[in-house]
């Protein structure tokens, strides 16, 4: 069944998203692992595009972690912040290590 009346809905673009990265053989590269959450999702996106264009991780912190957002935070918010995001980073460094 076609959606006639919504041409511009979300799995529309999704599936027409899928169907783009097939036809052009790079579908692996939006494959994720299972069993992470959303943030270790953006941060295995960050590291893949990081590794993609040859940039070396120094700080992960400062280079994974959203600048505007730690500075609105208060001190203990921030260090909760920063401990998820070791957590984080972590967890996807061994995925990504198991993979290569």
């Amino acid at each position: 069944m076609s959606n006639v009346k919504h041409p511009k809905c979300a799995i529309r673009s999704m599936a027409n998203e899928a169907k783009s990265r097939l036809a052009a053989n790079n579908y692996l590269e939006k494959s994720t692992p299972k069993n992470i959450t959303a943030s270790q999702k953006e941060i295995y996106f960050k590291l893949q595009k990081m590794k993609k264009d040859g940039v070396e991780l120094t700080s992960p912190v400062a280079q994974l972690g959203d600048a505007r957002l730690i500075s609105t935070l208060s001190h203990e918010e921030k260090q909760r912040y920063i401990i998820r995001l070791c957590e984080d980073y972590i967890k996807v460094k061994q995925i990504l290590e198991q993979t290569s």
